[in-house]
């Protein structure tokens, strides 16, 4: 079966951050940055049709994009914009991802391997969320792999996995984080102060054992 992956970097990334507090306490959360060919390697598998990734665009972070280009993704990159409050959030991100979900049910007949890399649950400002796209999938004959961080995966994927049991696979990318994830080295401003990272390497990348909660 041919395998459509989605990624959604913000919670990738963000959750990689927040994966560091109990798996790297001594690391920085700043200088973390995801090593997207071992993370690739790891959720593709097989033979792969769609390779969609979206994410906000912060400064600085062209050669990350680039990376995901030359490996063979589409970049949905989006601007980060004021929200009423003065803070600057996301806009359509998760949508994008949603939308080309749809568009991948209605042009691939199934069977095909839906892969979300994402434990966002939330609902979206149009009422669309991951699982909901998952459950959509599911109707429609697909199989579903979801790849999330522990600390990042919503709940709403266990009452799919009941209903929908042994076509729905739910993995956690924790036993992973040093084969995907690197230290940036350099200077590093913390609260007012100057703080120097050394660099951290990625270990070598072993597919041998997938914690997972599966139906």
């Amino acid at each position: 079966m041919a395998r459509h992956v989605f990624v959604d970097n913000s919670n990738i990334y963000g959750g990689a951050q927040r994966a560091r507090e109990t798996l790297e306490p001594q690391a920085l959360w700043m200088s973390v940055r995801v090593y997207y060919r071992n993370f690739f390697n790891l959720i593709e598998g097989g033979d792969v049709a769609t390779r969609v990734l979206a994410g906000s665009v912060p400064p600085g972070n062209e050669p990350l994009w680039q990376a995901a280009r030359d490996l063979g993704y589409n970049t949905d990159l989006l601007k980060r914009v004021e929200r009423d409050d003065g803070r600057l959030g996301e806009q359509a991100v998760d949508e994008v991802l949603h939308l080309k979900m749809a568009n991948a049910f209605l042009d691939h007949e199934p069977p095909q391997v839906l892969v979300i890399a994402s434990g966002d649950g939330l609902d979206s400002e149009y009422a669309t969320s991951f699982p909901g796209q998952a459950e959509r999938a599911l109707k429609r004959g697909w199989t579903v792999e979801v790849w999330s961080w522990a600390a990042q995966l919503t709940g709403k994927y266990d009452a799919l996995c009941l209903a929908y049991r042994g076509r729905i696979i739910v993995k956690v990318l924790d036993p992973y984080y040093k084969s995907i994830t690197f230290l940036q080295s350099g200077k590093y401003r913390v609260d007012g102060a100057t703080v120097e990272v050394a660099a951290r390497v990625v270990s070598p990348l072993r597919v041998d054992c997938t914690p997972n909660r599966a139906a």
